[in-house]
């Protein structure tokens, strides 16, 4: 049951996002280092978003094989 709650959230706040960069379809500037670009902001936006979501699952995938490795151990 939780899973399916986490599966609706995160398709609302996908929606939320899509909506949220159509909305706002100008162009931005972004620096890079030593470059300046011109990007779409949706660009930017599900750039961004894409980064903070393999960040979370970075950490839950650490977080689960330390769990599975202390439960290991406590079985030995």
């Amino acid at each position: 049951m939780k899973v399916q709650w986490q599966v609706i959230v995160g398709i609302i706040i996908a929606i939320l996002i899509v909506i949220f960069g159509t909305t706002n379809m100008g162009t931005i500037d972004v620096q890079l280092m030593f470059w300046t670009v011109k990007w779409p902001l949706i660009i930017v936006i599900l750039g961004s978003m894409v980064a903070g979501m393999l960040m979370v699952f970075c950490f839950n995938y650490y977080r689960t094989r330390k769990r599975k490795k202390s439960t290991k151990a406590t079985v030995k």
